[in-house]
């Protein structure tokens, strides 16, 4: 957030992923919604993030007084994007951060020229779902991530590109 209050979100890069671990740290032990093997496989350190960031996926996300309180992170494939792994301080919840990662994610792939995004949400997730409908992504499916947690797959069509960019 800016001196102003306003929701911005950046790229985030290597030199941010101690303090992603750090956020990491503080939200996903006590998401006591998904299961424990989940919330450890999400908790991932500086170096896992970094490798990921080497590997395709590019982060996402949002600082108050010089710390990141919010975090997404993205991975293209072809002319689609994954989006996943939203996690927000919970000093900052209902403050609207989902809602600006959101709209920054459906952004984004209109900028690279996607054609579809996707994101997987927990059924339970009322605010989740309640988000991902209210930026018309359609539920077009659901399977067992892990054992004993179904998601529920929302996808929204960005627009329909001849091969040529801009």
């Amino acid at each position: 957030m800016d001196e102003n209050n306003r929701l911005t979100v950046k790229q985030l890069s290597a030199t941010d992923a101690s303090d992603i671990e750090l956020l990491l740290k503080e939200v996903w032990p006590t998401a006591v919604e998904y299961p424990n093997s989940w919330r450890e496989m999400r908790t991932i350190n500086t170096e896992q993030i970094v490798n990921e960031m080497n590997n395709g996926f590019i982060y996402f996300g949002i600082k108050a007084n010089r710390r990141i309180v919010g975090f997404y992170k993205v991975f293209i494939a072809e002319s689609i994007c994954v989006g996943e792994h939203q996690s927000v301080h919970s000093f900052y919840r209902n403050r609207g951060l989902g809602k600006a990662m959101y709209k920054h994610f459906i952004e984004f792939a209109e900028k690279i020229w996607s054609k579809r995004i996707y994101v997987n949400i927990l059924p339970t997730h009322a605010a989740s779902v309640k988000l991902v409908e209210t930026f018309g992504f359609k539920k077009i499916g659901e399977f067992e991530q892990i054992s004993g947690m179904l998601v529920h797959v929302y996808e929204k069509e960005i627009g329909k590109f001849d091969d040529q960019k801009k």
